[in-house]
């Protein structure tokens, strides 16, 4: 059923509200911003213990299933469940659909970046809902991927304007003498949480109940 829903919002769009996104992934992050800005100190960390050398091969292969504890935490949040801070390291159980997704998201976006940077650019953005795809509807890196990059191709002007802002945002919080990081990080992975819970969530839901009389399940792996 996902598959079919995600055609359909790549076929024929969707809105996208960027002011609502920002609004709701920041209320997410304060609503429990202790554990977040502690997490984004242990995150912050093993970047830079990976800064160089061997630590830099131990930071790219934890990445993914790290960035999907954001998504996990605020989802959890969102659905008024119990937040433990052992959350945050739940994306290790799908250990390597996510670190393929980042790996090759990277990958990709670098060699964007070096051959004419707009296609970097272009990629960098279009991934971007490449781990919630893997870590709440249990796709393969491959099929994340592409159906990030089709999706939010679909209004990409205003996910570029989006992810300018949040890039703003954290801009803002390393002038901040860097502190300040630990707390826009958190935040702005909360907002693009936030886009895809309305974009892919609310479609999801919206054709779950269509089909309430032929299945008893749900599709959507965090419902």
């Amino acid at each position: 059923m996902y598959k079919q829903t995600i055609d359909r919002l790549i076929r024929e769009g969707y809105e996208f509200d960027m002011n609502s996104y920002i609004d709701r992934g920041y209320k997410i992050f304060s609503s429990k911003m202790g554990i977040f800005v502690g997490y984004a100190a242990i995150y912050v960390l093993i970047s830079a213990i990976g800064a160089s050398g061997f630590g830099g091969l131990v930071s790219l292969v934890v990445r993914g299933p790290l960035i999907a504890g954001l998504f996990i935490v605020a989802n959890a949040i969102v659905r008024n469940e119990p937040v433990t801070f052992e959350r945050f390291f739940e994306g290790f159980k799908i250990f390597l659909p996510l670190f393929l997704a980042e790996l090759i998201s990277q990958i990709f976006t670098g060699i964007g970046f070096v051959l004419l940077i707009l296609p970097g650019i272009y990629l960098a953005v279009a991934y971007s809902f490449a781990i919630p795809f893997v870590t709440f509807l249990n796709m393969d890196f491959w099929d994340a991927m592409e159906s990030s990059r089709k999706l939010i191709t679909r209004n990409f002007w205003p996910f570029l304007g989006f992810f300018v802002i949040l890039t703003l945002i954290n801009v803002f919080g390393l002038i901040l003498l860097g502190v300040g990081f630990l707390f826009t990080f958190p935040a702005t992975y909360c907002m693009v949480y936030a886009a895809f819970e309305d974009i892919v969530g609310n479609a999801i839901r919206e054709d779950e109940s269509k089909q309430q009389s032929q299945s008893d399940g749900t599709y959507y792996t965090y419902e």
